[in-house]
């Protein structure tokens, strides 16, 4: 409601509640997706290497400032847990950019603009009164139930999301492009999977990666028209993402591999249950 950017980090590990604290998961989706009171935008993210996690670190802290909104990075324990390598070199090094204004005496914080976004000053920065409400409120920040500005603020708000389906992070593609089966995952369990897809040495599977789960890039829908057998592949019980990808898109994925032991995906597990799936006669 106060339009503050916020950047935050949830790790997931074997819930419900406390849970395997120690163990890792991928059951918070949904829960990242729906949390919050209301309804505002939000952008979610979910690297699956070091170098995204520095990347999409970056990303959302430059796309929770200029958009004022919260940005969820969701990993979980097996990451944080890993060890790996990345070169220096490519990590970006590029300034950060400023968003904050220079407030005027006439200054709104919520004023209604065109794209949704309002300038965002801080007190002591200009000549202008900055009043944040977190309770619904005019332009200027003073709280209200007046149901025309509920409305327009509402609108305002929402508008925002329109501009961040332009900010998408695209699921990444690897595999031959004359594919028969596509495999599909987000996240941490990137490398296990692509290493398992590696060693099968079949020529008909694809594998798409998703390092923002929300909102989902449009151009999931081409990878899945292509295919004929689609396979999720996810850290928990109830296949989250691929009940995502169902009523975000209406498409329905064939098969589900899950697991939620505690413990993260092994090479050996994914190849041998991809190669049943594949092998299965219709």
């Amino acid at each position: 409601m106060n339009e503050g950017p916020v950047v935050i980090t949830l790790y997931q590990r074997g819930g419900p509640s406390t849970g395997m604290p120690t163990r890792t998961e991928q059951g918070d989706l949904q829960f990242a997706i729906h949390a919050g009171h209301g309804e505002f935008p939000r952008i979610i993210y979910a690297p699956g290497t070091l170098l995204q996690g520095f990347q999409l670190t970056k990303k959302a802290f430059d796309i929770a400032d200029r958009y004022q909104i919260p940005v969820i990075i969701l990993t979980d324990q097996a990451f944080i847990d890993s060890l790996s390598m990345v070169e220096k070199s490519a990590l970006s090094t590029s300034d950060i950019e400023e968003y904050i204004i220079k407030t005027s005496d006439d200054y709104k914080r919520y004023e209604i603009t065109n794209d949704g976004i309002s300038p965002r000053g801080i007190p002591g920065f200009g000549s202008g009164f900055v009043c944040v409400d977190s309770d619904e409120h005019d332009e200027y920040g003073r709280i209200t139930e007046d149901m025309r500005v509920r409305n327009q603020m509402n609108e305002k708000r929402m508008k925002k999301h329109d501009l961040l389906l332009n900010e998408i992070v695209a699921p990444t593609f690897h595999g031959p492009k004359e594919y028969r089966n596509l495999v599909l995952c987000w996240g941490s369990t990137f490398p296990i999977i692509k290493e398992a897809v590696q060693m099968l040495g079949r020529s008909d599977i694809g594998l798409l990666h998703f390092s923002q789960v929300y909102p989902i890039h449009s151009s999931i829908k081409k990878y899945l028209d292509k295919s004929m057998k689609t396979i999720m592949i996810e850290n928990n019980q109830t296949g989250q993402f691929a009940r995502l990808i169902k009523t975000e898109t209406g498409a329905k994925i064939d098969h589900r591999i899950v697991q939620y032991s505690g413990l993260p995906f092994t090479v050996e597990t994914i190849k041998k249950r991809l190669k049943d799936i594949l092998e299965e006669k219709p």
